[in-house]
């Protein structure tokens, strides 16, 4: 059984909003992190039940940490986890995710994580400190993943996105987007994990069995150098720049 197949056994019944298709995306960038030898910790700001922290746990390797943060109770996700992946190693916090700075592990963890999940208060205000803290936890290689955005519901979510990569240029970019979430990494970064979504996450997605998917490149890299991702148009496995669809640009 792959690991995408046991998450679904294990976490398929836990009460969330992380969807088969969002999940099968974390788990192929996941898989290339592993395959290039991308190593860190793991962080969760706000974890519910602990469905995709679930995730996060069964692709924890034995030197590596997940730190899962909540403002409110803990229990039910740690009990879900520690249940299913007894093997990895999980904190738990709770804690409201502005009052982070009085907590010495923002100065002793510097650059140590290479996987977060920004899944907390739905505030633009919000949206922009978590980021302004995931921006001193994430590693060089590191990724990056925001809740909600573009989702219409939570506008206000890519709005704070919106906002902090237009006032820190340098610290954080835009790689990919789809299906409510919003992947982030380092500007250094960016290409590598650019190559990875145009040369393989289609065929990483499809081998996992999700729905047929169309990757999104509609622009020139200068305009905006972002995939997005969506359920499959027209049996196109790509689509895009709008005037030259045989030649993706990045």
């Amino acid at each position: 059984m792959n690991r995408f197949d046991e998450y679904k056994r294990l976490f398929g019944n836990v009460d969330g909003w992380f969807d088969d298709v969002a999940a099968c995306v974390f788990d192929c960038l996941l898989d290339y992190q592993e395959e290039e030898k991308i190593s860190g910790d793991f962080l969760e700001i706000g974890i519910w039940k602990g469905k995709s922290a679930g995730l996060a746990a069964l692709h924890c390797q034995p030197e590596e940490k997940c730190l899962f943060i909540d403002a409110l109770s803990l229990e039910e996700a740690k009990e879900n986890v520690s249940k299913a992946v007894p093997g990895a190693t999980c904190e738990y916090l709770q804690e409201f995710s502005q009052c982070l700075a009085r907590y010495p592990f923002l100065n002793e963890r510097v650059r140590t994580f290479r996987w977060i999940h920004v899944d907390g208060e739905h505030t633009s205000q919000a949206v922009v400190n978590d980021l302004d803290v995931v921006d001193r936890l994430l590693s060089g290689r590191g990724v990056v993943v925001v809740d909600d955005f573009f989702a219409n519901s939570y506008p206000q979510v890519t709005q704070g996105v919106f906002q902090f990569l237009a006032s820190r240029p340098s610290r954080l970019t835009l790689f990919l987007c789809g299906f409510r979430k919003g992947y982030l990494c380092r500007p250094r970064a960016a290409r590598e994990y650019l190559q990875y979504v145009h040369n393989s996450l289609h065929a990483d997605v499809t081998a996992r069995g999700c729905e047929e998917l169309t990757l999104w490149k509609t622009t020139e890299p200068a305009d905006m150098n972002t995939f997005g991702i969506t359920p499959g148009y027209r049996g196109l496995k790509y689509r895009g720049p709008d005037w030259d669809d045989k030649n993706i640009h990045i």
